[in-house]
C-alpha cells in the first residue's frame, strides 16, 4: 500500500506507461483519506467560532431569533470559505490524480483521453461551484425565511453544480475497476505488483 502511494506521489508527472489496479486504488483510497481529514479540520476550524457566537449570545441573554440570526450570519460566510476550500482541494485532486488515472488506462488498454475528458468536466464543475457562490449563499439567506418552496427553488440552481462534479468520480470508478490487460500492450508493459 504504502509502496503504490510513494510511487504515484513520485510519477505525478508521467502519463506513460502502465499501472495496476490494486496500486491505483490503494493511492485513491489514501487520497481520499486525506481529503476527508482535511475537509474534517476546516469544518472545525470554521464551527468553532460560529458555535463562539452562539455561546455568547446565550451568556448575552439573547432570544432564539437573534442566535439564529448570528448563526445564519456567520454560516453565509462560512460558505463562501466552503466554496473557495472545496474549489482548491478540487484542483488539487485533479492534479494528484490525473496522471495516476491515465497509467490506469493505459493498463486496461485504454486510450488517456478519457482521463483528460474526466479532467475537463472537473475543471467546469469547479467553474460552476466557483461561479455560483453567491448562490449558495443566497439558499443561506432563504432558508431564514423558513419558507420551504423558496428554499428548494433556490437550492435547485445549485443541483446541476453537484451533478456535475460527481461525472468524473464515475468516470475514475468505472474505467478504474476496469480488469488490467494480460501481458504487454500498446502501452508498455505489465505493471509489477507494488
Amino acid at each position: 500500500m504504502f509502496a503504490a502511494i510513494k510511487y504515484n506521489l513520485a510519477s505525478l508527472g508521467n502519463f506513460k506507461g502502465r499501472e495496476g489496479r490494486s496500486a491505483f486504488w490503494f493511492y485513491i483510497l489514501f487520497l481520499v483519506i486525506l481529503q476527508i481529514a482535511v475537509s474534517f479540520l476546516i469544518s472545525i476550524a470554521m464551527t468553532g467560532p460560529m458555535m463562539g457566537d452562539v455561546f455568547s449570545a446565550v451568556q448575552q441573554g439573547a432570544g432564539e431569533a437573534e442566535m439564529q440570526k448570528r448563526m445564519f450570519s456567520r454560516l453565509a460566510g462560512m460558505m463562501r470559505v466552503s466554496a473557495w476550500t472545496s474549489a482548491i482541494s478540487s484542483l488539487v485532486m485533479v492534479g494528484l490524480v490525473a496522471a495516476a488515472f491515465t497509467r490506469r488506462l493505459h493498463d486496461s488498454n485504454r486510450p488517456g483521453w478519457i482521463a483528460l475528458l474526466a479532467v475537463v468536466i472537473q475543471l467546469a464543475g469547479i467553474a460552476l461551484q466557483i461561479g455560483s457562490i453567491d448562490e449558495a449563499v443566497r439558499v443561506i439567506t432563504v432558508a431564514q425565511t423558513g419558507d420551504v418552496a423558496k428554499i428548494q427553488d433556490a437550492q435547485a440552481a445549485l443541483m446541476l453544480n453537484g451533478l456535475v462534479s460527481w461525472i468524473p468520480a464515475l468516470l475514475v470508478i468505472v474505467f478504474g475497476a476496469w480488469p488490467s490487460s494480460d501481458g504487454e500492450n500498446r502501452y508498455g508493459p505489465e505493471p509489477d505488483h507494488l
